[in-house]
């Protein structure tokens, strides 16, 4: 298996950056994660992967490996745009967060009172408060509307109809995942700063943090110099698939897109390296937990094994990961993932982005995790077996090419 690693490595770019320095020249983390990442491309089980991990007092570490397009694409790098999915939620909690310590709106403010035209069917609808919101405290059964919004719903009918929806709790008793309510909390930062969501965001946090490839929206996308294409798996493998619409409609609650150079800015910021942009009180604000969410304790293995409680913020989730608090939230639309995770008390951040929906990639998130932590555990990438898969579809290609 060792001299299968070796060609690994040589058959697959660990990244131009890596290329132009040589392998060796990498430190030991560096070669490991490109190892891992360049084994899962190999493999087959995604076209394109890009990962990050940052430390306090160390260089980034930005690893991309692939294709952004299956067929007749180009390599990936650490500027390549990916969807950031859901994991656009923190960005609406901190901004939220950040015009709270301005003294543009409270937290405790009714949303139905900052967004006129919003309207429930519980009879205490005003007790639906911005820190509800971003908390997913609304009491609405869980992914409210999603699947009517995956059917190309407009999103103005589906807030209207929401006073039609039974509610599965009081607001405030009980936590359920939405996404069509929670991007209400863009409405909230337009009737408070007066324009925009993605205007505020990129005022507030893209432009004093650098983040230069980070947008909002299908068009900016698009538009992208540098953009990894959605992919869908069909019985010819992965075949890249125009990026839907439907999720950005909804901008705070899935429509961000970036490059994992700015998703590791990003990270900083949320470590508190960069005060003058996200205060410290923003960040205990937004990383706090304000619900429990058992169901998070189910799920991957390693969810199962290394969770021993989780909860929610205002966008993000809190775990606690082995005894550890980990800061966290995870992605996913068609043709896109992404995950990103935090170990405030080391200063340590993870991310990753990829260009299909396979599951497969995520395994590198508690590896690095553990790894951090300075855990013993299983393999949760499966590195033997991907290993052989890669060789597998080596062997396929050669024949192909033979004719």
């Amino acid at each position: 298996m060792r001299l299968f690693s070796a060609l690994v490595l040589s058959a697959f770019s660990v990244g131009a950056w890596a290329d132009s320095i040589g392998v060796e020249q990498l430190r030991p983390i560096e070669r490991d994660i490109s190892f891992w990442a360049s084994t899962v491309v190999a493999s087959g089980a995604t076209p394109a992967l890009a990962v990050a991990l940052v430390s306090r007092d160390e260089p980034d570490v930005l690893i991309a490996e692939g294709l952004t397009q299956s067929s007749g694409g180009t390599n990936v790098d650490s500027r390549t745009v990916f969807r950031l999915a859901s994991v656009s939620k923190g960005f609406a909690g901190t901004l939220t967060a950040m015009l709270a310590e301005e003294g543009y709106l409270s937290l405790t403010d009714s949303v139905i009172d900052r967004v006129p035209g919003i309207a429930l069917r519980d009879p205490n609808a005003a007790a639906l408060t911005v820190e509800r919101l971003l908390s997913h405290q609304t009491g609405l059964p869980h992914h409210t509307f999603d699947m009517k919004l995956e059917a190309n719903a407009a999103l103005a009918d589906l807030l209207s109809a929401l006073p039609t929806v039974k509610p599965d709790c009081a607001i405030g008793g009980c936590y359920a995942y939405q996404n069509v309510l929670f991007n209400v909390a863009a409405d909230v930062a337009f009737n408070s700063a007066g324009s925009f969501f993605a205007m505020e965001l990129k005022r507030r946090v893209l432009v004093p943090l650098q983040m230069q490839d980070t947008s909002v929206g299908r068009d900016d996308l698009l538009n992208a110099d540098n953009w990894a294409r959605p992919h869908v798996h069909t019985a010819r493998g992965w075949v890249a698939v125009e990026p839907k619409p439907t999720y950005y409609q909804l901008p705070a609650a899935a429509g961000v897109n970036a490059s994992i150079a700015d998703v590791a800015k990003w990270l900083r910021a949320q470590l508190g390296e960069a005060p003058e942009v996200i205060s410290p009180t923003v960040i205990e604000t937004v990383q706090t937990s304000r619900v429990d969410t058992p169901g998070e304790l189910l799920g991957p293995r390693w969810r199962r094994e290394r969770l021993w409680g989780a909860g929610y913020g205002l966008g993000w989730r809190v775990y606690n990961y082995a005894g550890t608090r980990v800061v966290f939230h995870a992605g996913a639309v068609q043709g896109y993932r992404a995950m990103v995770a935090m170990i405030p008390e080391q200063g340590t951040g993870v991310a990753l982005l990829w260009n299909s929906n396979s599951g497969v990639p995520a395994g590198i998130l508690p590896k690095l995790l553990d790894r951090e932590l300075g855990l013993a555990g299983p393999d949760w990438l499966q590195l033997d077996n991907l290993q052989l898969a890669a060789q597998r579809l080596n062997a396929r290609r050669a024949r192909l090419k033979r004719g």
